[in-house]
């Protein structure tokens, strides 16, 4: 019989353990750091595929006199060409950019996105 209840509180235990590790890596792994993010800039849509729940847009925008491109998904419920949306720019380098939620630096992110020199294909 103590058997059993050894069992079942080891178990239980390693449940509980592996349940904490989960939310702790959750709540203390490190994102992207966006908080040299701190320009307000505009992308526009140049290319785009309805993937179902979003949408994969390659688009252009333009900071300090330099074009950058890039390719991402967004969610949105509609989007065209010549669509424009606010993204975040790190005036010290420009090619780091993501999308403004809700404003610079942002509040969150998908990511630092890395803006190219040639237009990617979609």
């Amino acid at each position: 019989m103590l058997k059993w209840v050894l069992i079942g509180v080891g178990s239980l235990a390693a449940v509980v353990a592996v349940f904490v590790g989960v939310v702790w890596f959750l709540f203390t792994r490190d994102g992207d750091d966006a908080s040299a993010l701190t320009e307000q800039g505009s992308a526009e849509v140049l290319e785009l595929t309805d993937a179902g729940s979003s949408y994969i847009v390659v688009y252009r925008y333009d900071f300090d006199g330099q074009t950058f491109y890039g390719k991402t998904s967004i969610y949105r419920k509609s989007m065209q060409r010549g669509d424009t949306y606010g993204i975040c720019v790190n005036p010290s380098d420009p090619s780091k950019h993501t999308e403004m939620n809700p404003g610079c630096p942002p509040e969150s992110s998908n990511g630092v996105f890395e803006g190219v020199k040639q237009q990617p294909s979609l």
